[in-house]
């Protein structure tokens, strides 16, 4: 499986990937060094990884455990250092290369070749726009799944794929069974896998096959897993209480619980219907979507609030600069160009919002955004919050004009392929800054992060 072209190709990813999130390249683990300190010598540090898999000899040295809080929910990240973090996306890369026919095509998450979140959310939509009348829904996770796989079952399962005495079934062994470090002292996992690390991706995928199995044999069953979170849809009542029985005694074989909060039993139908243990419902919310009856999809309250606060926090950055002026309509005009700026030049921002605007097709739901978008820059333009009797003096006619952004008019660009993808965005921004002529040039941070150049041509130029 292993060329030494596979490598680079890992290590091009490596170097690419922390372009959007420019802190990642900071992090650093047991060996206190970042990103910037392994690129200064990329090319050696290469040649050294290439020649220790080469006779078998790399190992994975232990790893940082980080325990992070996300919007309440409690997380623990495992960070190797560059080295390990390399091999680890190189063997993520070959394994679900190879493996990909072997996994379930129910399966969307940590997967290569056209899956991933975008085709689920997209079947899942064609599915309800076929559906007859009604559809019988299950909803199911997993609690803490990635901290409760259990080891000895997980390795059954790698040794059913990998020969025991090959060099690739070690690694996969130390990615399984890894150390860490947490309170300055060294350990070692007896269950549950790295979260963070890509292997640890394909790891889950892998432990999750068996039920996978069991769900796609079933006839007349819609099946859609990512992750953890499992979508059951059926026109049959006994097709989907069948499913339920598999994924419950599935989870008992791989000593998994489920949970309970995030369990739910409905009735989708466009009209309210009735059925013992199924609760009506006219939309399902999955994957930050809602999914209505008649096949059309929204945006999720929390994704709606979430779009909104992109441009408050735009507003808000400029609240100082917006303060000093006095005109309303060039204050209206100041913060359409900061609603510009958040929604067509901050490559976050571009990321998320064009997601959701593909998949978006309610577009009344879009229609409230930009009217909401509306009242917030003559909120900003006259004061005293929305009021309805500031489009008499401003229009909306007129703050289009002005070049206010709509999010219709921009899901209908995406949809015909006038919208640049968020790479392009940020490579236009890149030349832009690149081409700037100046009288003066700040100092880099350290010889480490002037050697690490922002481009991914970086990783095929040695260093001076």
């Amino acid at each position: 499986m292993y060329r030494e072209a596979e490598l680079y190709k890992a290590a091009v990813r490596l170097y690419t990937k922390p372009l959007f999130s420019w802190r990642k390249a900071l992090f650093a683990s047991t060996d206190k060094r970042d990103l910037y300190d392994f690129a200064r010598s990329g090319l050696h540090n290469l040649a050294e990884i290439h020649r220790a898999l080469a006779r078998e000899s790399f190992s994975f040295r232990p790893a940082v455990a980080l325990h992070r809080n996300f919007r309440g929910k409690r997380r623990t990240l495992y960070i190797y250092p560059w080295e390990e973090r390399l091999v680890d996306l190189l063997l993520y890369r070959l394994l679900s290369a190879r493996l990909h026919e072997w996994l379930s095509k129910n399966s969307y998450a940590y997967r290569l070749r056209g899956f991933g979140l975008d085709r689920c959310q997209r079947k899942i939509a064609k599915v309800l726009a076929t559906a007859p009348s009604s559809l019988f829904v299950a909803k199911r996770d997993i609690a803490r799944y990635f901290p409760s796989v259990n080891h000895e079952l997980l390795l059954e399962q790698l040794s059913d794929l990998v020969d025991r005495d090959d060099y690739l079934f070690r690694l996969l062994e130390q990615s399984v069974r890894f150390s860490y470090e947490d309170a300055s002292q060294t350990r070692y996992a007896t269950q549950g896998i790295a979260f963070g690390t890509p292997t640890a991706c394909f790891l889950a995928n892998v432990y999750l096959t068996p039920l996978d199995r069991k769900l796609d044999t079933l006839p007349g069953l819609h099946y859609f897993r990512y992750a953890d979170d499992l979508l059951l849809l059926s026109t049959s009542r006994e097709t989907i209480e069948a499913a339920l029985a598999c994924f419950d005694a599935a989870l008992m074989e791989l000593q998994l619980r489920g949970k309970s909060s995030h369990e739910q039993n409905l009735l989708l139908s466009r009209n309210p219907s009735i059925a013992e243990g199924f609760e009506p419902a006219t939309r399902i919310r999955h994957l930050g979507l809602e999914f209505i009856a008649d096949g059309s999809v929204r945006l999720s309250r929390d994704k709606c609030r979430k779009i909104c606060n992109l441009f408050r926090f735009a507003f808000r950055r400029r609240r100082a600069k917006l303060a000093r002026i006095a005109d309303p309509r060039k204050r209206a005009q100041f913060a359409i160009e900061a609603a510009q700026q958040a929604l067509t030049k901050s490559v976050r921002n571009v990321a998320i919002v064009d997601y959701y605007l593909k998949h978006v097709s309610d577009e009344a739901q879009l229609r409230l955004l930009d009217r909401w978008l509306a009242e917030e820059v003559l909120s900003l333009a006259f004061g005293g919050g929305h009021r309805k009797n500031y489009f008499r003096l401003l229009p909306y006619r007129s703050l289009r004009a002005m070049g206010l952004p709509s999010l219709v008019h921009r899901r209908r660009q995406i949809q015909h392929g006038q919208i640049a993808a968020p790479f392009f965005v940020w490579k236009q921004y890149q030349t832009q800054k690149s081409s700037r002529e100046t009288a003066a040039r700040l100092r880099p941070r350290s010889a480490a992060a002037a050697a690490f150049s922002p481009s991914p041509e970086a990783v095929t130029t040695p260093s001076s």
